[in-house]
């Protein structure tokens, strides 16, 4: 070995044995954590990097204070706390097993803990265990929350003592209209007349008496034909008479009411024909056809003159027909009609013999035809409110007519009139019983009834103020004669909307019928109407239209009377059920429990006043104005029984709160969780977040850096290492700086040497530290 060998081998040793001394300092500054983690997990070399000259003067240089050593280790100074836990974090744990184990150790959860248990055996039982009562927990779990969502509810029964609220009252005449102004419209009076006629076409015995014995003669005389000089449009169309004769005008043959001179539609005298009749009814309808043979009893063959479009007949006179004069009547002789026309199948009462359903068909057809009429005439065919309400007393005062009654329109029982219909005036009766609610004497007038109305007496309906009151669908019926008592109790029910109920206060169909007063029945019928008005292009006349454009349907035109019976008769009418039609209650009502008793009125002593003067003069009799009262008014008292009422509230069955408390007890059974865990499962879903994501990547950047530098540091030449990170003494560098050339000149020689030289194989190998070699 020559001297330039040895002297180099020597140097290589000198700057080993330097740079070991420079890191062991290092491996004594490590913090008392890393020392205790260190023995139970003992670094490997390659944690502790060797770092280059720039990391050296950045972390070890700057801010170090006098007499301290700074470390690759220790970080400045300046870090922040949050970096701080993250290296806490990132020292604790070296894998996702390491996190596991430390949560098992700190959790307060019962089982859990025993998952990491050092024995083998404890954990798979523990471990099934838990399984096992958490499985039991998700079914409980899952029936809680199946509960919570069932909207289950209950109702809660209080009593409130406190004045209730009086409700509104609406009476009606069990007869719309007065006959002595409905017969003035011929084809109403055909109708009625056709339904007495199809009452008499089979035998009835007790009919058949009356009309024999003449009780009901003084009806058949009032009216007689007349001839009319009039204007006829189309030959099967009514005419109209003409006051002054025109060239235009033709002979029509119409009916004259002998008492008031009305003139009765009016037809050609091709439309009449003579009728050779078993008897003329007291609505000139020829009861009978033609019967040569007829041998029933108490037939008469009357000759009866009979119109053949609205069969109205009515007896033939024996003498002259009369002309019709607007001042005078002059007699001339005229020869009857002779044509016939075809019997008309409108009212639908052919093949139909019993009474109650001919009656009910009749009503019906009455209610409609009534329906088309103008509204103004509508009211002036009924009763008002002078002629209905004969007295009104409330608490005890009397009433305010104009200020506590408004009519109310109805197509099956006309005028009916409300009281406290006004929701801005507060009526409360102060005192229960009879003599301190609303007292009302109602006149019927049953002299002026229908013939198709089947009772006498009025019909009280009792509901909130601002509802429809449907009185053909609730309330009560009250009979003349008699004094009848409704004693009211009040119930308030207040419903929850959804998703706990279906009711509602604001929402209603569009169009709504009725406007603003909402009510289930209400809204039935506006379905009912809306389905019409879809099916037939028209509405039903007996319920209002929902504007102006639509039409009601005309029973003159066949199709639309066609499709407004297929549509009535479809499937309960107006309670039949369509899937778009939902008809949801209200969440506030009020519901009014009535109870019934009755006792005659008047009594015979009973002086009833100035009422009794007209019906004294009329009958003449002492006696005449108690019989008259009790023939033609009822007596109505509607009253509170107690003042107190009762609440009925729907209220959630099952609350938040119960699903809560119902979740923490299984939670807290089963498996032995409580909030507390909640936030430590929470801790450990952040913890292994952070490992994944801050943790990992950082130790693979610096495995990454560390081969980087080591790849770096095993490319340089021994002497360069020497040069790099020996120190200087007196301010000289151990080696000179050569030139580029000499440079490249020293390596090529020191390569030949190092090839040629044996000793130097003991240079550490590729992959080690120079502090581990030699061994």
């Amino acid at each position: 070995m020559t001297q330039q060998q040895r002297l180099r081998r020597l140097a290589h040793r000198l700057g080993r044995a330097r740079i070991w001394m420079w890191r062991e300092p290092a491996r004594r500054s490590v913090s008392a954590g890393a020392e205790k983690r260190s023995s139970l997990h003992p670094p490997k070399p390659q944690e502790i990097p060797f770092m280059a000259e720039e990391e050296i003067n950045d972390n070890s240089m700057k801010g170090a204070r006098p007499g301290f050593e700074s470390t690759p280790l220790r970080t400045s100074s300046r870090r922040s706390v949050r970096s701080q836990m993250a290296a806490e974090v990132a020292l604790r744990y070296d894998s996702v097993h390491s996190v596991l184990v430390d949560f098992c150790n700190r959790t307060s959860s019962h089982g859990i803990p025993f998952f990491g248990s050092s024995s083998f055996w404890p954990r798979p039982i523990w471990v099934s265990i838990f399984i096992f009562c958490t499985i039991f927990f998700l079914i409980q779990t899952y029936f809680t929350i199946d509960e919570f969502y069932g909207y289950r509810t209950i109702f809660q029964l209080n009593l409130k003592f406190e004045p209730a609220p009086f409700p509104a009252a609406t009476v009606c005449n069990l007869n719309p209209y007065k006959f002595s102004e409905l017969k003035k419209f011929p084809e109403i009076a055909n109708a009625i007349a056709k339904w007495e006629n199809a009452l008499t076409e089979k035998p009835d015995l007790s009919l058949r008496i009356l009309e024999a014995t003449g009780k009901r003669k003084k009806r058949q005389a009032e009216f007689q034909p007349i001839f009319v000089r009039c204007t006829c449009n189309n030959p099967n169309d009514r005419c109209v008479p003409n006051r002054n004769e025109e060239a235009n005008t033709q002979v029509c043959l119409c009916f004259e009411d002998v008492s008031t001179g009305y003139i009765w539609p009016c037809y050609p005298t091709t439309e009449w024909t003579v009728k050779t009749c078993n008897q003329c009814s007291f609505s000139n309808t020829c009861a009978d056809p033609d019967r040569p043979n007829a041998t029933m009893p108490f037939n008469q063959n009357v000759s009866c003159l009979c119109q053949g479009i609205s069969h109205n007949c009515v007896i033939h006179p024996k003498n002259e027909i009369r002309w019709w004069n607007p001042n005078n009547y002059t007699i001339y002789p005229a020869e009857p009609p002779s044509a016939e026309t075809p019997f008309s199948e409108n009212l639908d009462l052919e093949g139909v013999f019993d009474k109650g359903t001919m009656t009910t068909r009749i009503k019906e057809s009455v209610s409609y035809m009534v329906s088309e009429l103008p509204q103004e005439i509508k009211h002036n065919l009924s009763y008002t409110l002078g002629e209905f309400v004969l007295r009104c007393t409330f608490d005890g005062k009397d009433c305010n007519m104009t200020e506590l009654f408004q009519v109310h329109r109805d197509a099956d029982y006309g005028n009916c009139y409300t009281f406290n219909f006004n929701t801005s005036l507060e009526v409360k009766s102060n005192r229960a019983g009879p003599l301190y609610g609303l007292r009302l004497l109602l006149n019927v007038n049953q002299e002026d009834y229908l013939p198709i109305t089947e009772a006498a007496g009025v019909r009280l309906v009792v509901h909130e103020r601002d509802q429809e009151p449907f009185p053909d669908t609730f309330g009560y019926s009250a009979p003349t004669g008699f004094v009848s008592s409704f004693g009211l109790k009040t119930k308030l029910y207040t419903r929850l909307p959804h998703p706990h109920g279906q009711c509602s206060d604001k929402e209603r169909p569009k169009p709504y019928i009725y406007g603003d007063h909402y009510s289930p029945e209400g809204c039935y019928r506006n379905c009912f109407q809306m389905e019409m008005i879809n099916d037939c292009g028209c509405g039903d006349p007996r319920l209002p239209l929902p504007d102006e454009q639509t039409k009601a349907c005309n029973l003159h035109n066949a199709t639309q009377k066609a499709c407004l019976k297929k549509n009535n008769e479809a499937a309960g009418g107006v309670y039949r059920t369509k899937k778009a039609c939902i008809c949801k209650q209200q969440c506030t009502e009020y519901l009014f429990e009535t109870s019934y008793s009755a006792a005659a009125w008047p009594s015979v002593n009973f002086v009833i006043g100035q009422g009794c003067q007209g019906a004294q003069e009329i009958f003449n009799d002492s006696t005449a104005c108690t019989e008259y009262y009790r023939v033609n008014t009822a007596f109505l008292e509607i009253f509170y029984e107690q003042l107190n009422y009762e609440t009925l509230e729907e209220t959630q069955g099952y609350t938040m709160t119960n699903l809560f408390a119902d979740f923490g007890g299984s939670i807290g059974l089963w498996i032995g969780f409580s909030v507390i865990t909640v936030f430590e499962f929470l801790e450990l879903i952040f913890e292994l977040a952070y490992y994944g994501f801050v943790v990992v990547p950082r130790r693979i950047h610096k495995t990454l850096l560390e081969k980087k530098q080591r790849k770096k540091r095993h490319g340089l030449s021994i002497p360069q290492l020497l040069y790099k990170h020996m120190p200087s003494h007196s301010g000289t560098k151990m080696f000179p700086k050569k030139s580029s050339k000499e440079a490249t000149k020293s390596k090529s020689e020191e390569a030949a040497v190092l090839s040629n030289d044996t000793s130097m194989a003991t240079l550490p190998p590729d992959g080690k530290e120079i502090d581990e070699w030699p061994p």
